[in-house]
C-alpha cells in the first residue's frame, strides 16, 4: 500500500509519516507532500490522507482523488495530534478497502 499524507507544508506531517512507517509492512511506502504537489504525485499513491489542518481543502482535494480513482479522506483530528501511527495507518486501510 502507498499512502500520500496531504498537507499545508509537510512539516508536522513528515512526524505522522514517521509514526506510520513504523506500523507498516515492509512493502508500504508512506509520504508527505504539500497540497500544492498534489496532482504531480497522486498517481504514484494508493489513498490520499489529508492533514486536518487543510480540511478545508477536502473538497477540491477529492476532485483530484476522484479523479484519479483515489480514494481520500482527512486524518482525524486527535489521531493527528498525537501523532498515532497506528491509527493512521488503519484509517489508510479502511479507506483503501
Amino acid at each position: 500500500m502507498k499512502v500520500l499524507l496531504i498537507c499545508a507544508a509537510g512539516m508536522s506531517t513528515s512526524l505522522l509519516v514517521n509514526n506510520m512507517k513504523k506500523f507498516a509492512d515492509a512493502q508500504d511506502v508512506v509520504e508527505a507532500f504539500p497540497v500544492a504537489q498534489l496532482e504531480s504525485v497522486i498517481d504514484n499513491y494508493d489513498v490520499v490522507l489529508v492533514g486536518p489542518q487543510i480540511r478545508y481543502k477536502l473538497k477540491d482535494i477529492k476532485k483530484i482523488a476522484d479523479a484519479h480513482n483515489k480514494p481520500a479522506d482527512v486524518i482525524d483530528m486527535a489521531v493527528y495530534g498525537q501523532m498515532k501511527g497506528k491509527e493512521a495507518m488503519q484509517m489508510a486501510k479502511k479507506l483503501l478497502g
